[in-house]
């Protein structure tokens, strides 16, 4: 198989596998929480990319030259990776204003491509294809290796943090459900990283090895999404600006961190006793925290 037909391949054939992983994901979950950024992750940040591609390798120019200035839509990945990480561990976090800060490196390569007359685009286009990169891929390129370095280091302090918070509040079981969110954005990172090196060493890359590790990153999370159902986290104040949480838990006395055999006898008691009575556990919403306001016991001391 020629190179040409090997790349037209990996990418045509992405972008069908990827938009059949969303329709699965919008059929499976419905797009609750954090799967609405779990779907835009999916598609918005690839599919427009793989469509130029297969455009230039079948010299479909017009479509070409409508998708040029639009492939710059890979600059959205990391902020909706951050927006994924943040919807799935604090269900009160909401967009604000100030979050379109986030789009401004994608809106400045837009632009740089909206500004090119059809001419510059089409020459820009085969210039790329003899294997170099143009003036707008290294700025493009530029904010990507700013954007892994920045985002994934606000990420990954805000799971280690928020696991740190929520470690004592949900259950062994409820944390399962979401233990997965930490693994994929580890796992991206490592994947991010080999396709950097890989484009610096030869930009060709960027044209198929990127697709294949982005299609196996993309199984893994829609697997995860539909075999672990959303669990909104309502009752956790997570903020990633925020050390008021642990500083509530690092500075709890031992007294109030430990129980004594008494206590666990009367907890268990009442916890039995309305266990019992009220057939909770037959409710599919069951969860730490709403068990533990229920009898009116610390999570904490539940917990233990």
């Amino acid at each position: 198989m020629e190179f040409n037909n090997f790349v037209l391949t990996v990418n045509s054939s992405s972008v069908i596998i990827l938009m059949v992983l969303a329709l699965i994901l919008l059929t499976a979950t419905r797009f609750r929480g954090e799967h609405a950024y779990a779907a835009a992750i999916i598609v918005f940040p690839n599919v427009p990319v793989y469509l130029y591609n297969t455009s230039v390798m079948l010299a479909w120019h017009k479509l070409s030259l409508f998708l040029f200035p639009i492939t710059n839509v890979n600059l959205l990945l990391m902020p909706l990776l951050w927006l994924f990480a943040k919807k799935s561990f604090d269900d009160s976090f909401k967009l604000k204003p100030i979050h379109i800060l986030h789009l401004l490196p994608m809106l400045i390569c837009i632009g740089l491509g909206l500004s090119m007359t059809p001419e510059e685009r089409l020459a820009s286009i085969q210039y790329e294809m003899t294997g170099d990169t143009t003036f707008i891929n290294d700025v493009n390129s530029i904010f990507v290796f700013l954007q892994m370095v920045i985002y994934f280091t606000v990420i990954f302090r805000f799971l280690h943090r928020t696991k740190k918070a929520i470690g004592d509040t949900l259950s062994d079981a409820e944390w399962i459900q979401k233990s997965w969110i930490p693994t994929f954005e580890y796992l991206f990172a490592a994947l991010f990283v080999i396709v950097m090196v890989c484009f610096f060493i030869w930009p060709v890359t960027g044209t198929w090895l990127i697709q294949i590790l982005n299609v196996v990153a993309m199984f893994y999370l829609v697997y995860n999404l539909i075999a672990h159902p959303a669990m909104p986290i309502k009752e956790i104040p997570v903020n990633i600006a925020d050390d008021d949480i642990l500083e509530t838990v690092n500075t709890e006395t031992p007294s109030t961190q430990i129980i004594d055999e008494e206590q666990m006898k009367e907890i268990c008691e009442r916890a039995s006793r309305y266990m019992e009575e009220t057939k909770a556990y037959l409710r599919p919403d069951i969860s730490l925290a709403l068990f533990a306001k229920e009898i009116n016991i610390s999570q904490r001391k539940l917990s233990q």
